[in-house]
């Protein structure tokens, strides 16, 4: 779930809305989703968005100073140029759990836009940081529901280490803003609205699964323990022992090595270093 999937054409126009119940993005203080969805869909390339909120209005005030004060000749604001929208696209926050302060990962991403992928998940450290989404697609003639996807995110789903993927992939910092770059959940939600949308257009064949740019394409990376395995407090034998891990735990990498010996996180949030000769990638 590392990155925006992508579609090699256009398949036409789409206007993006939020869902009928904002308790899930406004308790959280997060911006409605379609402004993280407009940033999402249009990195993705699979849709030309039109604009049916702040953007149409101020279009309309436009169209409104030319009919009462008149524009320069040639201006072309006329009548018949609004292209429609073949598609509606509903972003609904189901849920979402986390405390909402941005100081648990800020330092190690700089905003949503640029920042190493590993610096995000190593510094969430609530355990009930997680995020339910669901995306529909509507299409406006037929009035007929194409698709329906839900996404998950949670700090333990993630890749650990993973390096850049979508925080990555942006140009520039700060740029969809409304709580999703500077706040840990507002991350989570965000990568739970990429695992949708990678779903729904995916499963309407706009693009192939493991395609370049596709959820399924960058895995996240886990390992697992194949004994009883000592986390220590320093990347050496003589560390403190924080736990031992039981054989079959799953450990999420945080990136940080030295020589043989790896910084992981366990389901628990416990952080601590292991040799690698005792994990084994998880399938």
């Amino acid at each position: 779930m590392n990155d925006v999937p992508r579609c090699a054409r256009k398949h036409g126009t789409i206007s993006i809305v939020d869902g009928d119940d904002p308790r899930g993005w406004t308790q959280y203080s997060l911006a409605p989703p379609q402004k993280l969805l407009k940033v999402l869909v249009q990195r993705s390339g699979c849709f030309n968005i039109v604009d049916r909120g702040s953007g149409l209005q101020a279009a309309q005030r436009e169209r409104d100073i030319g009919g009462d004060l008149g524009l320069q000749r040639g201006a072309n604001v006329g009548q018949g140029q609004i292209k429609a929208a073949d598609y509606v696209l509903q972003a609904e926050v189901q849920g979402a759990n986390s405390n909402a302060s941005g100081s648990g990962v800020a330092a190690g991403v700089g905003g949503l836009i640029g920042g190493p992928f590993g610096g995000l998940v190593g510094g969430l450290r609530s355990r009930k940081m997680e995020a339910n989404v669901v995306l529909s697609i509507t299409n406006v003639r037929t009035t007929e529901t194409l698709a329906t996807e839900d996404g998950y995110a949670a700090k333990n789903s993630l890749s650990f280490g993973g390096g850049g993927g979508v925080f990555g992939g942006f140009a520039g910092g700060g740029v969809v803003g409304g709580g999703y770059d500077n706040t840990d959940i507002g991350r989570i939600v965000t990568l739970a609205f990429i695992q949708a949308y990678a779903k729904l257009v995916t499963g309407l064949g706009y693009t192939n699964p493991g395609d370049t740019g596709t959820a399924e394409a960058a895995p996240a990376k886990t390992f697992t323990t194949q004994g009883p395995v000592a986390l220590r407090s320093a990347a050496n034998a003589a560390g403190k022992v924080v736990r031992t891990l039981p054989p079959g735990a799953i450990v999420y990498p945080t990136g940080n090595k030295d020589g043989m010996w790896w910084e992981v996180a366990d389901e628990n949030d416990n952080v601590g270093w292991v040799l690698n000769s005792k994990l084994a990638p998880s399938r």
